[in-house]
């Protein structure tokens, strides 16, 4: 696990992202007392549905990916959360989220993390702080039930492309005329962030890979003609 970062550390970290940019110094240094440093390996859990303690997680460094089972026992994957992303459910009172997610890192991932507990006592004593990180997080939480619900229609195809063009518009490299997504997602990973079989999902990969849309021989995906996907996402 990486070193535990200090409070100046991590306020650096926080000034960084999009969501603390406009913070003062002062409000960024009461801020970080509030969060714990945790790291995660490859694979590992972060939290299980409707198991997992109540709180806000922040992504620094990594991929993680949030799972939901439905009600035919198939997993999705129904957000990829990238650096700078919150995601995670606060209770307040009897208030408590009837669904929720399991996460997991999809590669060696660093977070910081505020419980329940801590988060209310930031919105108490910062509220403007806790009110941006809350609806960020209640965002990346109605978009997994969109997610949800938009498997249920549309084509595969469809789903497929939309998926590798946001993947794209968010960790894609581009490198003269392509879009290399270096990140190890699997067939299987594809499939289940566009609720389809990995079958399917290899046969509609490798037929866009014939018509010269896609590549995938380096180990990574590597997008060749933007614009045909964004006719195929449609």
């Amino acid at each position: 696990m990486a070193k535990a970062t200090s409070g100046e550390g991590k306020a650096q970290t926080l000034k960084k992202l999009h969501l603390f940019e406009d913070l003062s110094e002062e409000e960024l240094a009461h801020a970080v007392q509030y969060m714990q440093e945790r790291t995660f390996r490859k694979g590992e859990y972060l939290f299980f549905e409707e198991e997992g303690e109540p709180g806000i997680y922040i992504l620094l460094d990594g991929l993680i990916k949030l799972l939901k089972e439905t009600h035919d026992a198939k997993i999705v994957i129904v957000r990829l959360v990238y650096p700078g992303d919150i995601f995670g459910w606060i209770e307040w009172g009897k208030k408590v989220p009837k669904n929720t997610y399991t996460a997991r890192a999809i590669t060696d991932s660093r977070t910081l993390y505020i419980s329940n507990e801590d988060f209310i006592n930031l919105a108490i004593k910062h509220p403007a702080i806790a009110i941006k990180m809350t609806c960020e997080a209640t965002a990346i939480l109605l978009h997994a039930y969109d997610t949800l619900k938009s498997i249920a229609g549309g084509k595969v195809e469809e789903r497929i492309a939309r998926v590798l063009l946001e993947i794209a518009d968010r960790i894609g490299k581009k490198h003269k005329d392509t879009i290399i997504i270096d990140a190890p997602l699997t067939r299987n990973d594809i499939a289940e962030m566009t609720g389809t079989t990995v079958e399917t999902a290899i046969r509609v990969m490798s037929k866009w890979k014939k018509m010269g849309i896609i590549n995938t021989d380096r180990g990574y995906i590597e997008i060749l003609k933007r614009k045909e996907l964004e006719k195929l996402a449609v």
